[in-house]
């Protein structure tokens, strides 16, 4: 976001963590998952790498519920990140409502690592204890001085696989508060 008022370490930006923090732990999420692509595929493009991130939840989602997973489906929400010392894409995913033990879940990432032929530490899965999300997966998230804030970064599963919202939940409930802001 390129704006004069924006103050990386400001009370808005914290602020702005937090309500996000806060709102990514009401989904009670189950898994961590993050994405790191190979040397090869780390782009600074979001677009392909976004293109790049659901070709990876595809094939997980394919592996783990079979032929008719849109039918399932397991939402999560995904925070981009391109890194303080590079502009390549990352990836921070929170898997909720996921019928399947950590054991599964990290197993069928192994698969997809195999299938798409992409190093298994490409994808690195951690179970989320009761303690819930840090603010690690927020921590790139800026605000300006009117709580404006790149919402391009925050992708739910529904709009990466072009699904219908199944919940009002993926509006955050202080949208009064935090207002989101596309450059």
């Amino acid at each position: 976001m390129n704006n004069s008022n924006l103050y990386p370490n400001s009370d808005t930006t914290d602020y702005t963590q937090n309500t996000l923090e806060y709102w990514f732990n009401t989904y009670n999420p189950q898994y961590f998952l993050t994405v790191q692509f190979p040397i090869h595929k780390r782009t600074q493009n979001l677009h392909l790498s976004n293109k790049r991130l659901h070709k990876i939840m595809l094939k997980f989602e394919k592996l783990i519920l079979g032929k008719h997973w849109y039918r399932k489906h397991i939402p999560f929400i995904v925070m981009a990140e391109h890194g303080k010392l590079s502009s390549n894409w990352h990836y921070h995913v929170l898997i909720y409502d996921c019928p399947f033990d950590f054991f599964q879940v990290r197993q069928v990432f192994q698969q997809v690592s195999e299938q798409l032929h992409l190093p298994h530490e490409v994808l690195l899965v951690e179970q989320v204890y009761s303690n819930g999300v840090n603010s690690y997966s927020s921590k790139e998230i800026e605000s300006d001085l009117l709580y404006h804030f790149d919402s391009d970064r925050i992708i739910t599963s529904e709009i990466l696989f072009d699904l219908p919202s199944k919940s009002p939940r993926h509006i955050p409930q202080s949208q009064n508060q935090v207002q989101n802001h596309r450059n």
